[in-house]
């Protein structure tokens, strides 16, 4: 997400010495007339790439505008004006008060990332960037972090998302949360994602029928299907908020020893959420012929975990199928190549 909001400071560069009415000006602390409001303003639209049609940019430009009347001196003027033109810039971040009550104006819109977005796409995204790589230790795929902030930016523009919309990004079970990441997906991913939603390629991976109906367990109300992975035919509790196989360090023994978990098969450390909330990071491997019901699935990725004993099948699994559902009435899991 971005890490900052954009400050205007008016427009950097403004001519000194338009005679307009006095209601009309900026007037130094003396009550000189030294500049346009109706200029300033006009700049200040430009700047945002905005014109008076936008009510919320204009209340902005028009606040921070009207803050300058009065406050600067004509010596703090003279000082940063130079063949004629004033910088207006490094006029107002000599004062870091008033650029506070500057920046206000911003913010009391309700609308930065919006402004962000909509008139400084190069700025945002980069902001968004440095946000995430501040949010982590890990070495993140650059092109993967570009690809979502690009991807939030557009979402952003679309949905024309306000700062309290925005806000919600910090709790991981808002609407907006997981809007933006289906949509954009995880930018903290460090490699190609392997637990992706089905597609034509799918089928690639699954040998048997065109389809099968497995008789399932279900126990205190959790549901639990026969898989076979080696020699290893084993009851697994069936979560569809998972994502990859989880097993256990014994059966990750026991797979290593039938060469199933190969030293080539290994694609380093994975971080999980689990159930109650905590990270787990686990070794991950990606492993083929794992048989459930008369199908045989290849390229399924499974994470070792060292916190617990449970064996799970995640969604990994499920989604190398265009469609799969559980018969509640009839205990069964219905899979469909």
């Amino acid at each position: 997400m971005p890490g900052k909001h954009i400050i205007f400071l008016c427009i950097l560069i403004l001519i000194k010495g338009i005679l307009y009415s006095q209601d009309g000006m900026v007037r130094t602390k003396e009550g000189r007339s030294i500049l346009s409001k109706r200029e300033l303003v006009t700049n200040c639209l430009k700047s945002f790439h905005k014109d008076r049609s936008d009510a919320t940019t204009f209340s902005i430009c028009e606040c921070q505008v009207n803050k300058m009347d009065l406050h600067f001196t004509s010596k703090q003027y003279k000082r940063h004006t130079a063949y004629g033109i004033i910088d207006i810039g490094s006029l107002i971040k000599e004062d870091s008060l008033f650029e506070k009550e500057m920046e206000n104006c911003f913010k009391s819109s309700g609308q930065t990332f919006l402004l962000q977005a909509e008139g400084f796409e190069d700025e945002f995204i980069a902001n968004c960037i440095n946000g995430i790589q501040q949010s982590t230790e890990k070495k993140l795929d650059i092109n993967n972090v570009r690809r979502f902030c690009s991807c939030q930016l557009d979402l952003v523009k679309a949905k024309k998302i306000s700062d309290a919309e925005i806000e919600t990004l910090s709790n991981p079970n808002s609407l907006l949360f997981y809007e933006m990441m289906d949509k954009c997906g995880d930018p903290f991913l460090t490699d190609k994602k392997v637990s992706e939603n089905w597609n034509q390629n799918s089928e690639h991976d699954i040998e048997g029928p065109s389809s099968d109906t497995i008789n399932i367990l279900t126990i205190n109300g959790m549901s639990y299907v026969k898989i076979k992975t080696g020699s290893l035919i084993q009851i697994w509790l069936f979560d569809t908020g998972s994502s990859d196989l989880l097993i256990n360090t014994d059966m990750e023994k026991q797979l290593k020893k039938e060469d199933i978990l190969q030293d080539s098969s290994y694609l380093g450390i994975g971080e999980y959420e689990m159930a109650n909330g905590t990270i787990d990071s686990c070794r991950k491997y990606k492993i083929s012929n794992v048989q459930i019901g008369k199908f045989k699935v290849n390229n399924i990725v499974v994470a070792v975990t060292e916190k617990g004993k449970k064996i799970i099948v995640g969604k990994g699994l499920l989604n190398k199928f265009s469609n799969w559902s559980l018969n509640n009435k009839e205990n069964t899991l219905i899979l469909t190549k």
